[in-house]
């Protein structure tokens, strides 16, 4: 019996059949690709107050629809988040935003 668990026969080699991509065809199964994290775009522009009068900054994480968009998507941090969500209320309560879109009306 050569091969053994994992694809390691009995004196410690690799079988060929899994290879070690040295062809250069493929990817390597082993190794995963980095994960890319988007920055903040709070932090990137040294935003530490989101007023809810700058406008320009809040419909940026609004969708077409009016709607807040997720964090995954806007790499928002979890406090920022929050801060956001509070400054798009204060401005939608003080109609500075819609709260509905024009089209949805």
């Amino acid at each position: 019996m050569t091969g053994g668990r994992n694809g390691q026969s009995r004196n410690g080699s690799r079988d060929s059949r899994q290879g070690n991509n040295q062809n250069g065809y493929g990817r390597n199964q082993n190794q995963r690709e980095p994960i890319r994290i988007k920055p903040d775009p709070l932090k990137l522009r040294d935003i530490t107050y989101l007023d809810y009068r700058d406008i320009r900054i809040l419909e940026r994480f609004l969708n077409d629809r009016g709607k807040l968009l997720p964090n995954r998507i806007t790499a928002v941090s979890a406090k920022g988040q929050r801060t956001l969500e509070t400054a798009v209320k204060h401005a939608r309560h003080l109609a500075l935003l819609p709260f509905v879109a024009e089209g949805m009306k």
